[in-house]
């Protein structure tokens, strides 16, 4: 590879853009072969990487909110580039966890959103069989798999399900609940030496209780355990004791509680003149368990009843709960639609998971690789089966071992009940690390196009990533395209390994996107500012802050340039009368310059002169630094000026003049508590936000500059300059 021609229209939020990425390399001009474009948020990064994401999988990119015609030429040495050479990096993190479906094999990325999908879609369909399994079984739902494979001696679901289906099942069985039958309760009366010996007398005698002369029982409302329960409740509750009495259907008189037992224990003793069946009995009516067998019982007819009790003799239980779950598995469509499914799919499954096991061995060397190069993580990672993932008889499985001082513990991907954003960081990047190992292998040439990979780690990490990305560029059959937001991430690439002329800025406009080469990358005062203050009048402004910092660090606050120049960032009553040649003469002692300070304009008016200017600018190119410094410092002025007048007509004082040392934040509470429902109040807030506390060195570096658009601090200065015109 050594020239890559990029001609994107309409690619999602690109509208035009061209570029030549050139990666010739010589000895004699050594340079990596990557590129590192700084890109602030929303200008085309993410646009960029998907156009390059949708190439690598064969796909056309879009323009998606208008439906615009849609242009992508990419091509390689005048060549198309292949799907297979692009590998893109996503800064937003794409490891499924949350599903209980998804797959603890470690596959490749894609390979494994497969698997996932085709794994979650199954258990879609599973899951509805198994409800309506338990809508006929009563079983349990996630109790049904279990008892069915264990009913069948199968280990594998689908294989039992074909094996159901198969089954002849010819009887009706649609009366009999497996779970009321088969409750461990149940069975423990069911297979004992009474049942077994007494089942059909104990039938006999018991449906004879609801058909005989005075009986008090009707089946499927009344029968002996609730007759013995509510006579039980009448006595514990004082029914009788309070003189009550009792009248049974078909009697001519009420009766009292002596006469009732005795009427009772009549009626059982077809029961109880035989201890076996009296036993019986008693144990049936032991808990609700049995209480519902007895129901089921007494809803079946004397043939269903003979029917149930040859199938529940022991050496006939084994298979009648076979034919319940044939019959249930033949009644329900669900069974036919996973199975079909399951068919459809288990050749791609196997062959995935036969990938797995003979990639095991590379993942071993990528997670040792990771625990290498990232010792700061608060886990390492090891894949626990590598034996048995070597013979082949098991897929990889990824362990996380956390430490806390002597405290250690251990966790299987599947026993996490969340990965916390720095787990699914870990395993997004050992993915990565896994592709590259794999594509060396292969000897694979490859374009990585990589997207704020910084943003998916914290500082102490960021080394090792540059790190690894600068081993890549000894691959010589790799290359990179890095996009950043980040400045700090774009200054350590180029100053790590990305050659100058390769570290790009973004220019754009309302027409097209381009990109530039960074200036004063290294140090962006002796770079780009120190050289042009007597050229440009936005840097001249723009060093007004760095200027005033230098002298608090050196000569402290009281000294009287630090508070001239104090009253070019604030509104002052000097603010309007300070030239800028008297900022040049204080430039000058400062940094032992010799400019000219015969210049008497007003420095305040250039200031906002040059802001208007960069306001009317449809071109806005790369890092804009001396621009949004320039911007923000005029945004807080303005600011500034708008309170004070309007305070000095709350206070009704026209002198009035802020004097302490934190002006903006005290005009701001000032204003809000006298004028608290002012609509101004929100922009004012979103300069104190933004603008008011970033314009100083000691921000960070102007870093929280830097990560504002250009565009949104235009937006800003206008709103706060219409509130002085109001």
């Amino acid at each position: 590879m050594s020239t890559l021609n990029v001609i994107l229209k309409n690619c999602y939020g690109i509208k035009d853009f061209e570029q030549d990425f050139v990666f010739t390399t010589s000895t004699e001009n050594p340079k990596a072969k990557a590129y590192v474009i700084y890109a602030p948020n929303g200008v085309m990064k993410t646009s960029f990487t998907k156009t390059f994401e949708d190439i690598s999988r064969g796909e056309q990119p879009k323009e998606e909110r208008y439906h615009r015609p849609t242009t992508c030429k990419i091509k390689l040495n005048e060549s198309p580039i292949s799907k297979e050479t692009i590998y893109v990096l996503k800064s937003e993190i794409d490891i499924k966890s949350e599903n209980p479906a998804i797959t603890n094999i470690l596959v490749n990325p894609e390979h494994k959103a497969r698997y996932d999908e085709l794994l979650i879609e199954l258990d879609k369909l599973k899951n509805k069989l198994i409800g309506t399994l338990q809508k006929l079984s009563k079983v349990k739902k996630n109790d049904i798999e279990q008892v069915i494979l264990k009913d069948w001696d199968i280990s594998d679901f689908p294989t039992c399900i074909t094996k159901t289906l198969e089954h002849s099942a010819e009887d009706d069985l649609e009366p009999y609940e497996y779970a009321t039958i088969f409750d461990p309760k149940a069975i423990e009366i069911l297979n004992s030496q009474e049942f077994i010996l007494k089942a059909n007398e104990f039938n006999n005698r018991y449906q004879e209780l609801f058909n005989s002369d005075g009986s008090i029982y009707t089946k499927g409302v009344f029968n002996p355990t609730k007759a013995e329960t509510s006579f039980e409740t009448l006595k514990k509750q004082g029914y009788f004791m309070g003189g009550h009495r009792v009248h049974l259907r078909g009697d001519e008189f009420s009766i009292s509680q002596d006469e009732l037992d005795q009427r009772h224990k009549r009626i059982l003793e077809r029961l109880d003149t035989d201890e076996t069946l009296k036993k019986l009995r008693i144990n049936l009516a032991k808990n609700a368990k049995t209480h519902a067998l007895v129901d089921l019982i007494e809803s079946l007819t004397y043939t269903q009843v003979e029917f149930l009790l040859d199938k529940l003799k022991p050496e006939n239980q084994g298979q009648f709960r076979q034919n319940l779950w044939s019959y249930y598995m033949q009644k329900s469509p669900d069974a036919e639609a996973y199975l079909r499914s399951f068919n459809v799919n288990k050749d791609e499954l196997q062959r995935i998971e036969a990938e797995a096991s003979q990639i095991a061995p590379r993942w071993t060397q990528a997670v040792d690789l990771f625990n290498d190069r990232f010792v700061d993580m608060p886990f390492t990672l090891f894949i626990a089966n590598q034996t048995e993932v070597t013979l082949g008889k098991e897929n990889a499985q990824l362990r996380f071992i956390f430490r806390d001082g002597n405290d250690s513990v251990e966790w299987s991907r599947s026993e996490l009940k969340t990965l916390s954003q720095g787990e699914k960081r870990a395993l997004y990047l050992l993915s990565f690390i896994f592709e590259v190992e794999s594509r060396k292998l292969n000897s694979q040439e490859t374009l990585f196009v990589v997207d704020d990979i910084a943003d998916s780690f914290d500082y102490k990490n960021k080394h090792a990533i540059t790190q690894y990305l600068r081993d890549l560029t000894n691959t010589e059959y790799f290359y990179q395209i890095i996009l950043t937001h980040n400045y700090d991430f774009f200054r350590t690439l180029a100053t790590t390994y990305v050659h100058r002329d390769r570290c790009l800025m973004t220019i754009k406009n309302n027409t097209s996107i381009c990109l530039a080469k960074a200036e004063g990358v290294k140090n962006y005062f002796i770079g780009k500012w120190k050289n042009n203050i007597n050229r440009c009048d936005i840097i001249l402004c723009a060093t007004i802050p760095f200027s005033r910092n230098l002298i608090e660090y050196t000569k402290g606050e009281s000294d009287p340039d630090y508070i001239k120049l104090t009253s070019l960032l604030h509104w002052k009553k000097d603010t309007d009368e300070i030239t800028i040649g008297d900022y040049l003469y204080i430039y000058n002692s400062l940094f032992g310059t010799n400019y000219s300070t015969n210049n008497q304009g007003i420095l305040k008016n250039l200031l906002f002169q040059k802001a208007d200017e960069i306001c009317r600018s449809d071109m806005h190119d790369g890092l804009n630094l001396e621009n949004k410094v320039l911007l923000c410092m005029a945004i807080r002025i303005n600011s500034e000026i708008f309170m004070t007048e309007k305070l000095r007509i709350l206070k009704n004082d026209s002198e009035y003049w802020c004097s302490s040392n934190s002006q903006f934040g005290y005009l701001i509470k000032e204003f809000t508590s006298l004028s608290p429902s002012a609509p101004a109040i929100r922009t004012l807030e979103k300069v104190s936000i933004t603008a008011s506390s970033n314009i100083h060195l000691n921000s960070f570096m102007y870093e929280p500059i830097l990560d504002l658009t250009i565009e949104h601090l235009i937006k800003l200065y206008n709103e706060v300059v219409s509130l002085n015109t109001r």
